[in-house]
């Protein structure tokens, strides 16, 4: 890395003349997963001329711990990503058993259900179901879930339009009337995806080859946090005190100045040589040939970051057009246990699909220790009802889920802490992980991992939303970082790997139909002056 006077930036309009400027090869913006998996490909193929840029004063990203704490002691919890999942041979368990990350199997099996008397119960208490009535409710929707992927996998052979989880459960004759059934479905589709049926893309949850094959699925009870084996990683490569020059920690990116590689109409530049991209930062002025953002969907769709020029219209279809989620882990600590031994306890709540519908015993077998004065119940909240538990504050969160708790439970003490993770206003994140949802096809998600530039300089994208195969997981992530790492050392060797953009995304011709609407005539609406507004409804030509 090379500071510089910036005379020569200075006369392309990029930085002011008084500015100092430090130059790199590469530059990655955000030091999450995928940041730390790239730093250490880059390192492996001799590449050490980087700089890592991270907002936070700690690495980690996604995979971030909070405390629970008590007189007693305190109890260390997974803010975000909870789980390893994946084949035995997966880089996620590898890193695991490396660092010897302490895990336990999850058993979604071991569960009890309560069938709920909802918001309004005035004292009312309903009741734990026994295994026949469990049986009872479930038995529908684990018919749909066995022939789901074998149907999606036709649908996409015959050539036909995605449709959403909803249609696909409704054809397959999966219909939820009750709050039993929705909290069955909940468990099993929007505590994966965060979000619901209606939003998410059949194609993409249910094929025999969407998202990746769960031989293990670990839940990590490690005190020293998930985020443990992707630090000791980048010790590796910056230190084990971290304080190596090519690492900055607590300096936020506020703009990303492309231009010296683009044409003024946006296209890519036939400019000679290896034009810089410039990356102003709180803490100064950084620039290189091929700078990589790993920013997630969210934040890109909230415009946290200002791109300058405008990033293209393929490339921002392609940005929101993909799902941001939100999955909310609320962890409470009590003193003691009042719960059963069950690893899952599901409440049906019959006024609202999916409230406070998941909970999860941290003191099972296998989990936290048993018999302390540290005992742990985590909750789920996903979709609208997550982002809006994130503007509650924490004793209102508090208030809500002790009184489920004291519909199902006697003797209910008060709890001693409680974590309330707020992943969508966190202007860091915007989100927990990225969804496929229904209208997202596969060029728009080409698109929007394809970087933007040519010749020798290249503005790229990476992180798990742009992971085809394992969009949304920990593996996503760390594996994004390995292939832009090979793109990167591909280019910089002088064969840069072909970028495919999709300018148009089309699908098949739509016509109008010739349906007329009753009391609309051309020229005049209904009970005001001027056009009427259409309401087209579409067609497909065979």
């Amino acid at each position: 890395m090379r500071r510089t006077s910036i005379l020569a930036l200075a006369a392309l309009g990029l930085v002011s003349a008084s500015e100092d400027v430090r130059h790199a090869q590469v530059l990655i913006i955000g030091g999450g997963i995928t940041g730390i998996s790239l730093s250490r490909a880059l390192q492996a193929q001799n590449i050490t001329d980087f700089v890592l840029i991270e907002a936070r004063d700690q690495l980690g990203g996604r995979a971030y711990t909070e405390t629970l704490h008590s007189s007693t002691g305190d109890v260390v919890v997974e803010k975000g990503c909870n789980w390893i999942q994946g084949p035995g041979k997966e880089p996620i368990l590898e890193m695991a058993n490396k660092w010897g990350l302490k895990t336990t199997p999850t058993n979604y099996s071991d569960s009890v259900w309560f069938e709920g008397m909802g918001i309004e119960a005035d004292g009312q208490r309903g009741r734990f179901l026994n295994e026949d009535e469990e049986a009872e409710f479930m038995s529908g929707y684990d018919n749909f879930l066995e022939n789901a992927p074998g149907y999606s996998d036709w649908r996409t052979n015959q050539s036909l339009v995605d449709i959403s989880v909803r249609v696909a459960t409704s054809i397959m004759d999966w219909i939820p009337v009750n709050p039993l059934q929705w909290a069955y479905e909940y468990w099993n589709i929007d505590f994966t995806f965060a979000q619901t049926p209606e939003e998410s893309s059949f194609a993409n949850a249910f094929s025999q080859e969407a998202g990746i094959e769960n031989e293990r699925d670990d839940f990590v009870i490690d005190p020293r946090g998930y985020k443990y084996i992707f630090v000791q990683e980048a010790r590796e490569i910056f230190g084990q005190d971290l304080d190596d020059e090519r690492l900055r920690l607590e300096t936020t990116v506020r703009t990303i100045d492309y231009s010296a590689i683009v044409n003024r109409d946006g296209s890519n530049t036939k400019r000679e040589g290896a034009p810089e991209i410039v990356v102003h930062t709180d803490k100064g002025v950084f620039a290189a040939p091929h700078v990589v953002s790993t920013l997630s969907v969210g934040v890109l769709q909230h415009q946290d970051v200002q791109w300058v020029p405008r990033l293209p219209d393929w490339k921002k279809e392609a940005i929101f057009t993909f799902a941001m989620a939100t999955y909310q882990k609320i962890f409470i600590l009590f003193d003691k246990q009042f719960w059963g031994d069950s690893e899952f306890i599901m409440y049906a709540d019959p006024d609202k699909r999916g409230r406070y519908a998941v909970w999860q015993n941290i003191n099972a077998a296998g989990y936290l220790p048993q018999n302390t004065t540290n005992n742990v119940l985590m909750v789920t909240a996903t979709g609208d009802f997550g982002r809006r538990n994130e503007y509650l504050s924490d004793a209102e969160i508090t208030e809500e889920v002790m009184g489920v708790l004291r519909e199902m439970y006697d003797d209910v003490p008060e709890p001693k802490d409680i974590v309330v993770p707020r992943w969508t206003i966190d202007p860091l994140f915007r989100g927990s992980y990225s969804n496929w949802p229904l209208g997202a096809l596969d060029q728009h998600h080409a698109n929007l991992g394809q970087p933007i530039g040519g010749g020798h300089s290249w503005l790229h994208f990476s992180g798990e939303a742009t992971s085809a195969e394992a969009f949304g997981y920990v593996q996503g992530a760390w594996e994004q970082g390995i292939l832009s790492a090979e793109a990167i050392t591909a280019c910089l060797g002088g064969t840069c790997p072909d970028a495919t953009v999709y300018e148009a995304v089309t699908t098949c011709e739509q016509t109008e139909t010739t349906i007329k609407r009753r009391g609309v005539k051309s020229g005049r609406g209904r009970g005001r002056g001027g056009s009427p507004r259409r309401h087209a409804v579409m067609q497909t030509k065979s």
